[in-house]
Parts: C-alpha cells; structure tokens; sequence
C-alpha cells in the first residue's frame, strides 16, 4: 500500500543526525534514507516530493547525506521539475549537498548557466551557509568560470 507524501514526509523529518553516525550500530539512516527515497520515487511529483528532500538536506547541514546520494539520485529523475526549488533552496539555506547539485547542472552546460553562477556567487554572501559551503561555492565557481572561460 503506498503511503501518502504526509505520511513519508513525517519520516523524513523523524530523520536526525544520530541515524547517520557510523559509531551507533543501531543507526539505519542510510538504508531508512534509501526506502523513503524509493517511495517518493513511486509518487513521481516532483512539485510535493522534492520541497520534502530539500528540506531534509537543509535540516541535515552537515550530516553525509551521500554524493550524490539518494536524496540527489531522487531529484535527478525529475529532470526539468525539481531546479526552480533548488534554486530557492539554495537561496534560502545553502548546504554542501544543493551546492554541489548546482555544479552537477553547470557541468551540464546549460543555457541559463550564468544565473546558476550567480546563486552560487551569493552563497558568499549568505548568512545561512557555513564556511564549508561557501568554500565549496567559491570552488565550483573558480572551476566553472576556469572550465568555460567565464569571468566570476
């Protein structure tokens, strides 16, 4: 029986720190993390699932969530339903994981890839991110702007 977007949301929020440590033996957030991916995968509507992934990744600052991991490899199947809500993801709370994904789009040479630049550029400016994410901003960045031979 499948289960309402609520009912798995609420396991996605239930998700803690704690459920990712390697030094608990009881910890099953990875394989937890895999199965409510797969059941969001099963409801395929990008425009309910994917503010409940980001949520996650943006709650979860600094927890290892994967690269790309499955709340990544979820968003990805919805190709052309799930970027706007990066992009306001990123602008709300920028973590390494939504950084990271807008890096993985540039790589892709899109046509809008000077607007995705520059919400990497306010990253810098964001009092939400930590010092990890604006470095990995800067980063991606330097190598994007290196890559294409764009000026940042």
């Amino acid at each position: 029986m499948t289960r309402s977007v609520v009912e798995i949301a609420a396991d996605f929020d239930a998700l803690a720190a704690r459920d990712f440590d390697d030094a608990n033996a009881r910890a099953r957030g990875w394989e937890h993390l895999d199965e409510l991916c797969d059941e969001m995968r099963t409801i395929n509507n990008p425009v309910v699932c994917a503010p409940v992934l980001f949520r996650t990744m943006e709650r979860l600052d600094g927890v290892d969530l994967g690269t790309p991991g499955p709340l990544v490899h979820t968003l990805e199947v919805w190709r052309g339903g799930y970027e706007a809500l990066l992009a306001e993801s990123v602008g709300r709370k920028p973590v390494p994981l939504t950084v990271w994904m807008v890096n993985r789009i540039l790589n892709a040479h899109p046509p809008d890839a000077e607007s995705w630049l520059d919400l990497l550029r306010r990253v810098a400016t964001n009092p939400s991110a930590s010092s990890e994410t604006k470095a990995q901003a800067a980063g991606f960045i330097e190598y994007q702007s290196g890559r294409t031979g764009r000026c940042t």
